[in-house]
């Protein structure tokens, strides 16, 4: 990638948000936690897990990470294939969240602008899942 690609702000543009959605960590499993989110598109779905009551939200960003990725020989996690995750959801792998996102905060700051990237959530949830 370049730095000066076509990931470029749109004038006036200043925020966008994103949600991951990340596998279960080990303490999850061991509490044989159940899913209840389901992602199409920019569309986020939190599903009440007591009277499976839907709630959609719609962001600029929806990336699906909790299963359907394949590892390869070098460690880095990619989409198994379209639709291989649960409902049909597409694994969102590093460089995908990277050109949506990080790119754009890249090339602005390498340009001079002030660029921030501000991840938020509660401990443990999962922010700085894969920035190994």
């Amino acid at each position: 990638f370049g730095f000066r690609s076509v990931f470029r702000m749109a004038d006036g543009e200043s925020v966008r948000v994103a949600v991951r959605v990340r596998p279960f960590n080990g303490r999850e499993k061991e509490r044989g936690a159940k899913l209840c989110v389901r992602m199409t598109d920019k569309a986020t779905t939190m599903i009440n897990p007591e009277n499976k009551q839907e709630k959609t939200f719609t962001f600029d960003f929806s990336y699906w990470s909790h299963d359907g990725e394949r590892t390869r020989p070098d460690g880095y996690n990619e989409p198994a294939g379209p639709g291989a995750g649960t409902d049909g959801a597409t694994y969102a792998d590093q460089m995908s969240v990277f050109k949506d996102l990080g790119q754009g905060v890249l090339n602005n700051a390498y340009e001079g602008f002030n660029s921030c990237l501000f991840a938020y959530g509660q401990t443990g949830a999962g922010k700085s899942y894969r920035w190994s």
